[in-house]
């Protein structure tokens, strides 16, 4: 039998031929001896669920395998063996690669893309399905939907990590999942970059799957080992991989372990500052900022403080450049309109490197140009099988390769005209016709990505324009509130354009640690040329900005201390569902309930599985509201929630047991003593606990019980509670015939005193 490193090769390559061979025998189809069992690289299912209504949760189970699979070493999802025996029935649903990723699309987003396919057909149609889900490239991803409720708990929940540990897949949520990262060190992408970890700082990609130019690739590779060459530097028009090429290189170099330190900026010319918005305003626009990131990023930071210019980068040079091999990546070069970063880059120290991107040459000392033009015409094709693949365009994918040929040849085989191109794509017959007209235009180079661009932007209706006016602002990734607010639109309805303006390669989404939801963004070409059309609109831009600003400042929230939290929060400065508890409990504090309310329902909107959240709004329905019906439903919530062992576990089931005795519900006290039970064993000295499980014991006429949790309380110093106690063992005794014990505590009762039972 194989090795489990072969069976990853396999899934890594995506052979489906290899991975049938791996596990069955054929003649009959049966499971390999020793592969009667699932393990990290692989699950069994008897069968695909079904795609009519109804299926929802089978796939979100089916999604998270998927994410965990992906989040681990890549794996394979084998569909038609039954778990019992590991025998072969067939799957009885039929799918394809298009099915299968369209129904869990909403959980995994199209980062990546899975392969099905379908074997041993049988004559009643069943089949053995094969299901290839590739492993991570960098970064750990999140899911990005919410699945359905099962058994009162959502199985899958946006932001939840799911890892595959043995032949278990395990979903992780809030503050387990953000465990799980800071101790195993897993790296995640966040809104900027893939990787972010202590030395290392990755701009991320803007392909799912990256095309290897192989003559490219490598003159990259070399110049960026060369003793001759200081900065690597790639040209060429927008839209034609320079960024995709470039960060390649640095994750490859990152993967390699070839340098001690990665610097990673890109020079946007819009961002958002502590006071708001503000145009102009870049993450890179100046030498300073460059020698800022770098002293952080190595842990230097205190040489970020030198005042002095030339001071601060003589002191970079000597510390830390020249005496450690780093890489800085340097994006979008030519928007930084400073000289003395580029005479830096010039003249940097050895062992360090630069890579850098610009339409033009900016950098020309000790530098290697690497002029980067359109795909050759395999590149081209595989491309657009990919992109049409992930578009889930396979009208486009199974054309044949001349025709594929005509449709990236009209495209001038421009990768970004290409993505453009598929998005606009309703059916084969109608892109074959596309692709004649666009030929037809001749239009080249620049001017063929700006008409290109025009066709899909004068396609979009107002509302979808009005989103793309608002994220060319920002040139950086926003929460679909914020786009709601500078586009002036409801937030159900910017979430429903969403959807649309993704299917034509326009925006992208990828799940943010710091706002714990998807954030959406443009690729800066794209960018660039919405911000056109909004200059063309006199007062659009400055409406924009001020509702935003407006948004971002929270101008509606009366309360300072309340508008500093919002304003925290919606900047991605605070973990957003306790911030917003915070102005709910503030709130609280001033009498001003409705408000509270409303911050509570806006902190579960962002993490519907925050026990601490759940907890604190019971408590608000039961004692400032008094609905113990909602109370209720929140203590469940928070039960289900909150970690499996410790005090926060005894305490939620405590005051949800509390809230269910009074509760007046049919079999209220055995539902409270089996909330009171989970509490009193986590914390078997808590008094108050022991004693409202007895009660409830007594109440559901559980007597041998209710006087076994008792008993220990007759011995308790608090004369209160031994009085307390008193009344129902002596209904325990009484009701168990235990003569002696009853006349005791009779005895007690009547004297006042409580020594306990002899």
């Amino acid at each position: 039998m194989s090795s489990p490193q072969a069976l990853a090769k396999h899934i890594a390559t995506r052979n489906t031929a290899a991975i049938v061979d791996f596990f069955f025998e054929r003649s009959p189809l049966k499971v390999k001896y020793g592969l009667y069992k699932e393990d990290e690289l692989w699950d069994y299912k008897e069968d695909v669920p079904a795609t009519t209504k109804g299926n929802e949760a089978a796939w979100a189970k089916i999604a998270a395998d998927v994410l965990a699979f992906y989040n681990t070493r890549g794996g394979v999802l084998i569909f038609g063996i039954r778990d019992a025996d590991f025998n072969f029935v067939g799957s009885t649903h039929k799918a394809d690669t298009k099915l299968f990723n369209d129904k869990i699309r909403r959980y995994v987003g199209d980062r990546f893309w899975v392969s099905f396919s379908r074997e041993f057909i049988r004559a009643d149609q069943r089949y053995l399905g094969i299901a290839i889900v590739p492993p991570k490239a960098h970064a750990a991803l999140r899911a990005m939907g919410d699945g359905p409720t099962v058994n009162g708990r959502k199985y899958l929940k946006t932001g939840d990590l799911c890892i595959r540990v043995g032949d278990t897949t395990k979903i992780l949520r809030g503050a387990e999942a953000l465990s799980y990262v800071t101790n195993n060190n897993v790296p995640e992408a966040i809104s900027q970059y893939i990787v972010n970890e202590p030395g290392f700082r990755v701009l991320r990609p803007d392909y799912r799957e990256f095309t290897h130019r192989k003559s490219l690739c490598s003159t990259i590779d070399d110049a960026l080992k060369s003793n001759r060459t200081f900065v690597t530097s790639l040209t060429g028009i927008g839209g034609v991989g320079k960024t995709a090429l470039a960060c390649w290189a640095t994750l490859r170099a990152h993967d390699s372990k070839a340098f001690d330190y990665i610097v990673s900026l890109t020079a946007k010319d819009r961002a958002l500052t502590s006071t708001g918005i503000v145009p102009l305003t870049s993450t890179l626009s100046s030498l300073s900022d460059l020698l800022t990131e770098i002293c952080e990023v190595t842990g230097f930071s205190e040489l970020s403080q030198i005042e002095d210019l030339p001071a601060r980068i003589k002191a970079v040079k000597s510390s830390i450049l020249s005496q450690f091999r780093g890489l800085l990546f340097v994006d979008n070069l030519e928007t930084v309109d400073d000289p003395q970063l580029i005479s830096f880059l010039e003249d940097l120290p050895l062992p360090t490197r630069a890579i850098v991107t610009s339409r033009k040459s900016r950098v020309r000392v000790a530098a290697m140009p690497v002029p980067v033009g359109p795909f050759n015409e395999n590149e081209a094709i595989q491309f657009l099988t990919h992109t049409a693949r992930v578009r889930r365009k396979d009208y486009i994918a199974e054309l044949s390769d001349v025709e594929k040929t005509r449709l990236t040849d009209s495209c001038d085989r421009v990768p970004l005209v290409i993505e453009w191109f598929i998005g606009r794509a309703r059916s084969a017959e109608k892109a074959l016709k596309d692709a004649e007209t666009l030929a037809a235009e001749g239009k080249h180079g620049e001017e063929l990505l700006e008409f290109s661009f025009r066709r899909v932007y004068g396609e979009l209706p107002e509302k979808q324009q009005s989103i793309l006016k608002v994220l060319s602002l920002m040139g950086t990734q926003l929460p679909i509130e914020a786009i709601a607010a500078g586009g002036d639109l409801p937030v159900h309805e910017v979430a429903d354009q969403i959807e649309e303006l993704k299917e034509y390669s326009i925006i992208e989404s990828q799940y943010d640690l710091n706002y714990r939801d998807i954030a959406y963004s443009l690729l800066p070409v794209t960018s660039t040329f919405v911000y056109k059309e909004v200059s063309r609109s006199p007062g659009h831009e400055s409406a924009v900005r001020k509702r935003l600003n407006d948004w971002y400042q929270a101008k509606e929230v009366v309360d300072p201390a309340q508008r500093e939290l919002v304003q925290k929060v919606r900047r991605g400065e605070r973990n957003p569902e306790l911030a917003l508890a915070e102005v709910a409990r503030n709130a609280i504090a001033t009498g001003d309930l409705e408000t509270a309310e409303q911050f509570y329902k806006a902190a579960l909107e962002r993490n519907q599985s925050s026990w601490q959240i759940h907890r604190e709004f019971a408590e608000f329905y039961r004692h400032k509201r008094h609905e113990l019906g909602l109370a209720i439903h929140h203590y469940k919530q928070a039960a289900i929630n909150v970690p499996k062992h410790g005090p926060d576990r005894a305490k939620v089931y405590r005051e949800y047991g509390m809230v269910l005795r009074d509760s007046g519900l049919p079999n209220a006290h055995r539902q409270a003593a089996e909330q009171l039970e989970i509490s009193l064993e986590q914390t078997p000295n808590d008094v108050i606990c022991r004693h409202a499980l007895g009660d409830c014991y007594v109440k559901a006429g559980v007597y041998g019980k209710g006087a076994e949790v008792l008993e220990p309380l007759l011995e308790h110093q608090s004369h209160k509670t031994r009085e307390k106690t008193y009344p129902l063992l002596l209904t325990c005794y009484t009701y168990l015939s235990e003569t002696l014990k009853a006349a005791k505590i009779r005895s007690l009762i009547g004297n006042g005193s409580g020594n306990g039972l002899s």
